[in-house]
């Protein structure tokens, strides 16, 4: 840890999320820095995930995510500048550019997050009113606004933003059209048999899935009037394009940062940007912009878990204040809820094990959250897949209970349990959290069988 002196380093952070921020109240609290965060947001320091239960309902208001106002860290020492944004990164001269301000560093963290995809098809009419994006808590507030005034809404995007906001806008009344360009819903997560599960479900609360398909137009004059589907035109007030991310790497672009396959910045065990042969001492990069590998197929892929991020952060901010820290391979275990379902996955989906060469077997089960006299439980939905006797991934979907599986079977295949050992797993009981026999011993059965 180092030691509190008058000579302080100026450490500037470009991102205000959940990565930029741990590692700012970090370092203030453990290091010797002079920190400034810069950010284009508006906001900072809030819950990106929870902006969908906003919308629903669940959550009364925006400003119950803000986790912590700009006047904390303000208090803390550090520096927030918000709806500011960053021009130009020179890493030789250690300077950032603001328009024509500079600004010099001697660390600097680049947590840019991610930027989203918009398809090229609809690009043409982007700018109608009533088209939206849902990145940040100002997106939220806007689309709030928006819907109060909606009769019909189109989602384009199928992941877990999509699902999630279909589900909160079928719960308010509204005709809530979701299309997807991929046959399966959340098809980064789970496999296609549970994401019928996912289907169905929203169809019973009155949303109409459009899958494998990306509209052709969105229509209108000034206020966008309709988006064409397959030919059709479906009456709509008010979109959400939701089709995807890409790491945000634009500050990058002339400097010698380099970025991976995945399309993040390449860094190492310590985050540290990689510049030419070398990884760089003073630049780090952490979340959803940089580049980080799967435990099983040791690929590298980009993080969107808030979750991961902070794990990041945490290792950046250990090197940056003297204590040496790594961040390795993950499995990036995930859940969702939409409408009455959560829906959690970690590991490898069957598409990707064997596009991966992976020789797989899976076992399924369904079963009861509770005992089947306890009222109130769900239909509980497991999938096991195996490779080599290993478990590689797994996925979950019920009305409750699907986090604490999923982090249980994260543990398995970090552990690289095998089919035989998961055989002899203990499971506790009791009638209003469980079934005597947990579903899944059930699902690990039915893929010992195939074996």
């Amino acid at each position: 840890m180092y030691e509190k002196t008058n000579s302080r380093q100026k450490l500037v952070i470009i991102g205000g999320g959940a990565a930029g921020m741990a590692v700012a109240t970090h370092t203030q609290r453990h290091g010797n820095y002079s920190i400034t965060v810069i950010s284009k947001d508006a906001h900072t320091a809030y819950s990106q995930c929870g902006i969908p239960f906003v919308l629903g309902g669940e959550i009364e208001d925006f400003e119950d995510l803000i986790v912590k106002k700009p006047e904390f860290f303000e208090q803390m020492g550090i520096n927030i500048r918000l709806n500011t944004t960053v021009n130009a990164i020179d890493i030789d001269s250690k300077t950032i550019h603001l328009g024509d301000e500079v600004l010099s560093f001697d660390k600097l963290v680049i947590a840019t997050g991610s930027r989203t995809q918009i398809p090229d098809n609809i690009k043409p009419n982007i700018e109608l009113d009533n088209i939206f994006t849902l990145r940040t808590l100002s997106d939220g507030m806007k689309i709030q606004n928006a819907l109060k005034n909606t009769d019909n809404l189109t989602i384009i995007g199928g992941g877990s933003i999509g699902v999630e906001v279909a589900a909160s806008a079928a719960k308010r009344g509204i005709n809530t059209t979701l299309v997807n360009r991929n046959y399966s819903l959340l098809s980064h997560n789970i496999d296609p048999d549970m994401s019928e599960i996912v289907r169905s479900h929203l169809v019973s609360m009155g949303v109409e899935v459009i899958t494998d398909t990306v509209p052709e137009s969105i229509n209108g004059t000034a206020t966008v009037e309709s988006v064409t589907i397959d030919g059709t035109d479906i009456p709509t007030d008010t979109v959400i394009i939701s089709a995807g991310v890409l790491p945000d790497t634009s500050l990058t672009r002339n400097t010698q940062i380099e970025i991976g396959k995945s399309g993040g910045i390449v860094v190492d065990e310590q985050l540290r940007v990689k510049i030419g042969d070398a990884f760089h001492t003073d630049v780090f990069s952490g979340g959803e912009c940089a580049e980080i590998y799967n435990l099983i197929t040791r690929e590298p892929f980009v993080s969107q878990l808030g979750s991961t991020a902070r794990r990041m952060a945490a290792v950046i901010a250990d090197n940056m204040c003297g204590t040496p820290s790594t961040f390795g391979p993950i499995i990036n275990p995930w859940v969702c809820v939409a409408g009455d379902f959560q829906i959690g996955a970690v590991g490898l989906t069957s598409r990707i094990a064997e596009k991966n060469g992976e020789n797989i077997i899976t076992g399924m089960s369904k079963g009861l959250t509770r005992a089947s006299y306890y009222p109130e439980g769900s239909q509980i939905f497991i999938k096991l897949i195996f490779s080599d006797r290993y478990l590689i991934g797994a996925q979950v979907i019920a009305g409750e209970g699907v986090k604490e599986r999923i982090d249980g079977l994260a543990f398995a295949i970090r552990k690289r349990a095998t089919i035989d050992e998961m055989l002899e797993m203990e499971t506790c009981y009791a009638p209003p959290v469980s079934m005597l026999i947990d579903p899944i011993m059930y699902a690990i059965k039915d893929a010992y069988k195939k074996m």
